[in-house]
């Protein structure tokens, strides 16, 4: 259609495609049509909800050992959020709004729930050297070697965060989004093949016709990879009160991933790629070890 921005745009900002002769119908219907678009600041409109079970155990026990579990059950609700910093390695990223009349259709999983959590970090001084269960008169060079030792670790299992779903290849209208036509429930594929096919029934999520929004929620209740991680060490003091009374050394062996369990990536979610539900890669870095020593005097 004729541009009647043409002439007092182009005297302003010449590049800008509302200077040309001629612009498309839509943009003059548009409620502010002088612009082509717009810097959002990411304004405080979104509500969010949490609920959650958490339970503790933590104990001191006489023979050198203590330790502290964790266990929780949760549920977060919102509009609007994002797992880090713009995205992450667990399958999600910021999502665009579909409707930005009725932002109740955003409403769904938080891209940061994570169902349940159980975590079990402990101390123990192994009982072996002089004064101890084992070994309570040992040689103190002997002693000096195998007396004194204790081991910590952290172990953690989750659930992991819900997959985030994206479309390509579809036809939204001007100003609003679109997301893909979802004909039943989502299931994670179990079986030996889902590294290449995360969801059992893919086929329930296709492109929706042009213009349409799409009925596939923000989040999905299928979760990316959870965590299975452990991160173990062990470590030894050295007295060194002939140098200097309540002084030691300490010797540390830690290891990261104790057990090179690899933790997956979640999987490709954009509905029309040939890629979709496949899982390119491992979010976690292998074993880890370090050695460290420490002196306090």
């Amino acid at each position: 259609m004729p541009n009647p921005y043409a002439g007092a745009i182009a005297a302003v900002n010449p590049g800008s495609a509302l200077a040309q002769p001629t612009v498309q119908a839509y943009q003059l219907q548009l409620p502010f049509p002088q612009f082509t678009n717009f810097l959002e600041l990411n304004t405080p409109w979104a509500t969010s909800s949490y609920n959650a079970v958490q339970l503790s155990a933590q104990k001191r026990m006489s023979n050198g050992l203590q330790f502290l579990v964790t266990y929780v059950f949760s549920k977060i609700i919102d509009e609007s959020s994002v797992p880090g910093n713009g995205g992450s390695f667990l399958g999600g990223s910021s999502v665009g709004i579909v409707d930005p009349n009725n932002l109740k259709l955003e409403r769904g999983l938080s891209q940061f729930n994570i169902p349940q959590t159980f975590q079990l970090s402990y101390v123990y001084k192994l009982p072996f050297g002089r004064g101890q269960q084992f070994g309570a008169n040992m040689n103190p060079i002997l002693n000096a070697f195998i007396g004194g030792w204790q081991t910590n670790g952290i172990w953690r299992f989750d659930d992991g965060q819900p997959v985030v779903i994206g479309l390509a290849g579809g036809q939204a209208m001007p100003t609003f989004g679109q997301r893909p036509q979802q004909t039943g429930v989502p299931v994670r594929n179990h079986g030996s093949n889902w590294r290449t096919q995360y969801f059992a029934n893919p086929s329930v999520f296709s492109v929706p016709a042009p213009y349409t929004l799409g009925n596939a929620s923000r989040t999905l209740k299928v979760n990316s990879p959870g965590t299975a991680n452990a991160t173990l060490s062990v470590f030894k003091q050295f007295g060194l009160s002939s140098l200097r009374e309540g002084s030691f050394f300490e010797f540390r062996l830690e290891s990261f991933n104790a057990l090179n369990h690899a933790q997956f990536c979640g999987p490709n979610s954009t509905v029309g790629t040939s890629s979709f539900g496949v899982v390119f890669c491992q979010a976690n870095l292998p074993r880890q070890l370090q050695i460290a020593g420490k002196l306090y005097f």
